[in-house]
């Protein structure tokens, strides 16, 4: 899946690059820099250095944050389906675990993609969707690579025991 992100936001970053020298032989403003922050599976699936010992289904949407001009957004949804992906509209919705931390994925031109720490993706998954989740976020637990795991569903309000 990294592989796939890195071409997907190079495309788009070529779009973006595109736009903008039309944009400045106009005279228009150009697109200023974006921030892309991955969430959910594909932050998972995105980090298989991490995650490598979890089973991770795939998936088809892309849970992201996106801090861009709308032009930015509608080319992101346009390319998708070229990588068998779709934008998931509700990303701005997902849980958000504190202390969750953001990593450098990607850095290009236009864009700076960041993807959610694993461990917090699985106290959002553990808390918000436990039932969807649950071999996931009992695997991670057992597994031990993941050493707050545990508190960390406990203090965003989770409940370990229904994973046990």
């Amino acid at each position: 899946m990294k592989e796939v992100l890195e071409k997907l936001f190079h495309d788009l970053d070529l779009r973006v690059d595109a736009e903008n020298k039309k944009r400045q032989e106009s005279g228009a403003a150009t697109i200023s820099i974006a921030e892309i922050k991955v969430l959910g599976q594909t932050s998972l699936l995105a980090q298989p250095e991490f995650t490598f010992d979890l089973d991770l289904a795939q998936t088809g949407d892309l849970d992201a944050l996106l801090r861009c001009d709308h032009f930015i957004k509608a080319e992101l949804k346009k390319i998708l389906p070229k990588y068998h992906l779709i934008y998931d509209d509700d990303s701005e919705l997902i849980f958000i675990p504190k202390g969750s931390e953001f990593s450098h994925l990607s850095q290009f031109k236009n864009l700076i993609v960041k993807v959610i720490d694993p461990e917090s993706a699985l106290v959002s998954k553990a808390v918000k969707a436990p039932e969807k989740n649950k071999q996931l976020v009992r695997a991670a637990l057992a597994g031990g690579k993941f050493p707050t795991l545990a508190e960390r569903i406990i203090n965003e309000g989770g409940s370990l025991e229904f994973f046990t």
